[in-house]
């Protein structure tokens, strides 16, 4: 009786572990991803440069890692149909050429190649000459490289 019972307790014993050794057909977890990767190449001012859509527009960014907010030229804001009053500027910061003065508005979409932020708050900057895609929109990417002459920006979507 006694040899039955460990005869039985073995045989358990042994199903159990056969159950949870991997065997070599089993194929390994990997996880799903979609990632995202947008190059941009450096332009002849050094610059790098890239045309996102903003509420269904496109418009021009230099792209800068330094800068703190998502500003909008003038005439890109009215070319997208943002409501901005001049009147009612107020003084940001200051900038490399001196005080800068905008006004806050709200984007309803930015999106660049496929990576889509939703909605964000920019600023309508008096007087700039060239829109700015800065931290509001770059933060929210996995990863941004930027080597011989190319900035590549990932997301994980």
């Amino acid at each position: 009786m006694l040899e039955r019972g460990l005869i039985l307790i073995t045989l358990v014993a042994g199903a159990g572990v056969g159950f949870f050794w991997p065997t070599h057909s089993e194929q390994p977890a990997v996880a799903s991803s979609s990632t995202i990767e947008v190059t941009l190449n450096r332009s002849s001012d050094h610059h790098f440069y890239a045309t996102a859509s903003v509420n269904g527009h496109g418009v021009r960014f230099l792209v800068d890692t330094g800068a703190s907010e998502i500003a909008l030229t003038e005439e890109d804001a009215r070319k997208i149909g943002l409501k901005f009053d001049p009147n009612k500027y107020e003084l940001l910061g200051e900038g490399a050429s001196g005080y800068v003065r905008g006004q806050y508005v709200d984007l309803d979409d930015i999106r660049l190649d496929g990576i889509d932020h939703g909605a964000a708050k920019a600023v309508v900057v008096e007087g700039a000459d060239v829109s700015l895609l800065g931290q509001p929109f770059l933060e929210n990417l996995d990863e941004i490289v930027i080597r011989k002459g190319e900035m590549i920006l990932r997301d994980q979507g």
